[in-house]
């Protein structure tokens, strides 16, 4: 790990006024809020949003993929018509760490709720199709069921973004056999939430829907502190695997 995860409550003031700014930035979109007020955010957060990952050492999209190599062999991403879903792509990061980890120059579909996100990711060339979607409980997404290899959604699944009782869903486009990745943060408030995902992930298994692979947390955001530029401090997220068994329903049992 990158650095160490402390509470939230003793998290330091970042060492820069461009890390200060970039986690402001970053602690602005975590919140119970409705789906206008986050899309305008990330309306605004677009142009600034590159920049903020670089300044705090966003590495979620590479310990994820590090992750999904433990349980797929390099050469699974090179078979044909091997498919990808990344759910919440906001810029594409998932499809550049795929690019220098594992070399995958396959087929990647996308879906995000905000078109000037999904505008910058477009001009990297890694995506076959992207599609702007809310993803919500009752508003499931627009792809078939039992298509794709691989999921992934890195860092989407937060209080205002995507929420727990989505994983049904997102478990329902991934192939039986095929993996489903994703993240949520791992910090002191989001602890009720991080109960959902589990509850959800809970009775996926109990009805033998998905094998659970692997959880693991991870450092999300880190940034050296003011009172000593050499330590850093971070926010942590845990980051799930699961391999789909069976075909899931479109909701959790």
């Amino acid at each position: 790990m990158s650095a160490d995860i402390v509470p939230d409550s003793q998290w330091k003031a970042p060492a820069t006024d461009n890390s200060k700014e970039s986690l402001t930035r970053v602690q602005n979109i975590i919140g119970d809020f409705d789906t206008d007020h986050t899309m305008k955010y990330y309306d605004y957060w677009s142009q600034h949003y590159e920049k903020d990952l670089e300044v705090l050492d966003y590495t979620v999209p590479d310990e994820m993929v590090t992750s999904m190599r433990q349980f797929m062999s390099d050469d699974e991403w090179k078979v044909d018509n091997f498919q990808v879903l990344d759910i919440g792509l906001g810029t594409g990061q998932m499809a550049e760490a795929l690019k220098r980890h594992v070399n995958y120059d396959g087929l990647i579909d996308g879906v995000d709720g905000n078109e000037k996100m999904m505008e910058k990711a477009r001009t990297k060339g890694l995506y076959r199709d992207l599609q702007q979607h809310i993803l919500l409980s009752d508003s499931p997404m627009p792809h078939d069921s039992n298509k794709y290899d691989a999921v992934v959604c890195c860092c989407a699944m937060v209080p205002g973004l995507i929420q727990p009782e989505c994983i049904p869903d997102m478990a329902r486009v991934v192939k039986p056999g095929g993996v489903l990745f994703f993240t949520t943060r791992s910090t002191d408030g989001n602890q009720s939430f991080k109960n959902r995902v589990d509850a959800q992930l809970d009775k996926l298994e109990k009805g033998g829907y998905i094998e659970k692979l692997t959880t693991k947390i991870t450092p999300q955001y880190s940034w050296p502190t003011k009172e000593d530029a050499s330590e850093k401090q971070c926010i942590s997220a845990i980051l799930y695997g699961v391999k789909k068994l069976k075909e899931t329903p479109a909701k959790a049992a």
